[in-house]
């Protein structure tokens, strides 16, 4: 996930938690929450017929077997590093989130101020 998914993330998450969150009855998800947030949310599809083309592209001589255990060894690396970045944007989408809570709560204090 880019930096600017993230914000979207965080923003839409915010948008949709207001009343809460301006009732002081938000709770920040938990990394599982927002792990399971963002693979739902977010396309993170694996092409096996397009990797498959690749692989057969750069290895014109490799039986189907061949192709088969590296498109399988492409996957199992494809699915790992997944792993590692939906908990690395899921540790930023919390982060965003309670930054935007906190610029929120301020922005409030400072109209109550002005306006009350």
């Amino acid at each position: 996930m880019y930096s600017s998914d993230i914000k979207l993330c965080a923003r839409q998450i915010v948008k949709e938690s207001l009343n809460q969150i301006l009732a002081n009855i938000y709770q920040v998800p938990t990394l599982e929450e927002m792990k399971s947030f963002l693979e739902k949310n977010f396309d993170h599809s694996f092409d096996e017929y397009m990797i498959k083309q690749k692989i057969k592209r750069s290895h014109p001589e490799w039986s189907n077997e061949l192709v088969a255990e590296e498109l399988d060894k492409q996957k199992r690396h494809y699915e790992y590093e997944l792993g590692v970045n939906l908990r690395i944007a899921a540790l930023n989408t919390i982060e965003e989130v309670e930054n935007l809570i906190i610029s929120l709560n301020n922005a409030i204090r400072e109209w109550k101020i002005m306006h009350l």
